[in-house]
């Protein structure tokens, strides 16, 4: 199996010179008190809420839709391969989370480790494609796709993140690596075959087994950790270190 991602997310944001600011509206942090991490939970939680709407001096973009734009996804062998390719993928409700929980470990090499949580649905939806073969039978679909977490889920993001060497210079943003914990998904694809009754059935078998589908697809979805990557990535290339938090030597 290949996975080959063919564009970057729509958010993965390239680096401006220019010193930015937070805006006013976020909560500065300082690293040195003993409710740091309390502090930084509840300022990145209020931030994702604020991400509702685009924030100019940023250029950070809404986050409601998320948008991203195409994967690909190639299985087989040389006798069945099947290329499966998505479309204008856009996420509904990652700007409404429940509760965000933050965890900074200092090093040379910082980690920092969030958990947001949703308690009502995340709705993904996609333009779908299947190119290939399957039991040596051809197979061309083109149908809309979506997959919901019905009540919701928990997103898991590991940032490493370099120190800068100095509190007025710059934190590096070195990799970025997502994790996507559903609750429960549905599963529906609309007019995978031309038989309404034949795509209502294997919609049914699929979230019969829901649990199995999203294990199988979730291993092909790197191209998260890339959209994730760019919103950090825009903060921290443009506002100095001494200006996103207070207490930095």
């Amino acid at each position: 199996m290949k996975t080959t991602i063919v564009s970057v997310c729509v958010l993965t944001i390239l680096s401006f010179s220019y010193c930015a600011q937070l805006p006013p509206s976020f909560e500065k942090c300082n690293i040195k008190h003993l409710d740091f991490e309390k502090c930084l939970s509840d300022a990145i939680h209020d931030a994702i809420k604020q991400l509702k709407d685009p924030i100019p001096g940023l250029r950070l973009p809404s986050i409601e839709p998320f948008k991203l734009e195409t994967t690909k996804l190639e299985i087989g062998n040389s006798t069945d391969s099947l290329q499966q390719i998505w479309k204008n993928i856009t996420v509904e409700g990652l700007s409404k989370p429940a509760a965000t929980n933050a965890r900074w470990t200092n090093g040379s090499v910082i980690t920092l480790d969030l958990e947001v949580s949703y308690d009502q649905k995340l709705l993904f939806t996609t333009d779908y494609q299947a190119h290939g073969a399957v039991l040596l039978l051809p197979v061309h679909v083109f149908c809309s796709y979506s997959c919901e977490f019905v009540t919701g889920g928990t997103i898991k993001i590991t940032y490493k993140i370099e120190q800068p060497e100095k509190s007025n210079g710059y934190f590096q943003l070195i990799s970025t690596k997502v994790l996507l914990v559903p609750k429960k998904v549905k599963f529906t694809y609309h007019d995978f075959f031309e038989s309404r009754r034949l795509t209502d059935a294997m919609n049914a078998e699929i979230n019969r087994n829901w649990k199995a589908s999203w294990n199988f697809i979730a291993h092909f979805l790197g191209i998260y950790d890339a959209c994730f990557d760019g919103l950090l990535r825009s903060v921290l290339e443009k506002v100095p270190a001494d200006q996103i938090f207070d207490g930095l030597d």
